[in-house]
């Protein structure tokens, strides 16, 4: 079984790992994005794209679990109504190609993964995921000098999938 990981949103990420302890990171990208008039919002055709490239090719779509997080507690109505269209696009792609899918919040897989008091979740999971892939530098292209939360946040998404055999 193939777990990626996916934190929603425009900010955030896709990670896919092994089943077998010690493999590591199969794949993983920032989320691809596309900018409209109101804003940017996800790409989805990238998505299937960047997921079928990485993955499907090589792997039996029935040995895949994808885990989507649910929107959670956003900061303006604004961020809620992005999140919301991002999970629901991602839903749908998973639905229309056949992929296994389900959905968590952020605190069913956080309190599990992270040792962390409210609000300390990103440092703790960039912590985390640091003890679990020691080679991987969490930078988004060559160019960037922070780690990228979003596709830190997939991996875990995707090793708590992994841990829980879902």
């Amino acid at each position: 079984m193939i777990y990626i990981g996916i934190d929603n949103g425009v900010t955030g990420g896709i990670a896919a790992i092994s089943p077998a302890v010690g493999v590591g990171i199969i794949c993983m990208c920032p989320m691809p994005i596309q900018k409209t008039r109101k804003g940017n919002e996800i790409d989805i055709r990238s998505v299937w794209v960047f997921l079928e490239d990485e993955l499907l090719i090589s792997h039996n779509i029935e040995k895949v679990t994808v885990i989507i997080e649910e929107p959670a507690g956003s900061k303006s109505a604004c961020a809620a109504s992005s999140m919301a269209g991002s999970f629901h696009s991602l839903r749908a792609m998973c639905e229309l190609k056949g992929l296994r899918h389900l959905r968590i919040t952020p605190h069913a897989w956080q309190k599990p993964m992270l040792s962390a008091a409210k609000g300390e979740t990103k440092p703790a999971a960039l912590t985390k995921a640091r003890s679990l892939w020691p080679a991987e530098n969490w930078l988004a292209t060559t160019k960037c000098k922070k780690p990228h939360e979003g596709m830190i946040d997939a991996a875990l998404i995707a090793e708590y999938g992994r841990i829980k055999q879902l």
